[in-house]
């Protein structure tokens, strides 16, 4: 990894910050589930025009012994999504805000324990400290979180998910038989977590709500826009995971509250707060210890060989 930009991992914050603030908009005007369907049903469309310009379509067809990881991605996917929700409906939507961020730890001791990555401790100090900037970023107080609430298991839940599904990921790309390319990946990913959705919205009987989008322009163009925002990440994320660690990409994600804060206030006129600020501050330092820690690493011994499956 030594000597490789990090700019790719910065762009992945401010795409999936994006996708994040329109997600919320889009969400005002149809479930959590029906928009799971409609978002993954075009970004379909745009991976499907995107792999037939490239040549890739017949690659879809070729994923002998590697498909049984790419249906569990897809499930973990909609896994992720769906705990969340449901630890919404059941606790503090701060209290989740916070426990889903520390999926950075949840990947950092898998990396350290299984796949023997080799943290220093200046580096775990720096997590933890880009860490508290998202949570001061957030406007939240970790002495005052709700730890002891059903919902928070599924928050916790979906962390986990998230980050079993990054190494999943990564495997799949690197399988020993049958490695496959992200653009593979992803469309497995997006197909799978859509026939999901489809069931729970059908389930919930909120498949009719893209009646809203079409009665407001809005929400269709907050649908349109996360729906982009989505077809990045997965092309971006992909491209990430191939090229660095996990717990490195999940690191930078660190950013994406600040990316979202800040379009809020400059789109939505939001205010941003000198407390605010300040845990921005607080990010980028952590980043930048991390940065430099890394420039000291000898060779690429933070990219561990065990991590590409």
């Amino acid at each position: 990894m030594k000597g490789r930009p990090v700019f790719p991992v910065l762009l992945l914050a401010v795409i999936w910050g994006t996708y994040y603030v329109a997600s919320q908009q889009t969400v005002a005007g149809m479930s959590v589930f029906s928009m799971g369907v409609y978002i993954r049903l075009i970004v379909m469309v745009f991976l499907t025009v995107l792999m037939a310009l490239r040549g890739e379509l017949k690659l879809l067809l070729q994923v002998r012994f590697v498909w049984p990881k790419l249906v569990t991605i897809g499930v973990l996917g909609f896994l992720l999504d769906a705990t969340a929700f449901v630890g919404l409906s059941l606790g503090s939507a701060s209290t989740g805000t916070a426990l889903l961020k520390c999926d950075i730890l949840m990947v950092a001791v898998i990396s350290a324990v299984i796949y023997k990555t080799r943290l220093s401790w200046k580096q775990w100090c720096c997590i933890v400290v880009m860490l508290l900037g998202v949570f001061i970023t957030m406007g939240l107080n970790p002495a005052h979180l709700e730890l002891f609430n059903l919902g928070n298991l599924f928050y916790l839940l979906s962390a986990l998910f998230v980050s079993i599904n990054a190494f999943v990921i990564k495997s799949a790309q690197h399988d020993k038989r049958n490695p496959v390319c992200d653009n593979v990946v992803a469309y497995y990913n997006n197909f799978v977590c859509m026939l999901c959705f489809i069931a729970a919205s059908a389930a919930a009987g909120s498949l009719g709500e893209i009646m809203n989008c079409i009665r407001t322009p809005y929400y269709g163009w907050m649908l349109l826009l996360a729906s982009v925002g989505q077809t990045l990440v997965y092309i971006v994320y992909y491209y990430d995971l191939r090229r660095f660690p996990v717990w490195f990409v999940k690191v930078f994600l660190l950013f994406m509250p600040v990316v979202a804060s800040l379009i809020c206030f400059f789109a939505f006129g939001e205010k941003l707060t000198v407390v605010q600020l300040g845990g921005m501050a607080v990010i980028l330092i952590g980043a930048l210890g991390i940065l430099l820690e890394q420039r000291k690493n000898e060779t690429g011994s933070m990219e561990p060989v065990e991590e590409r499956g």
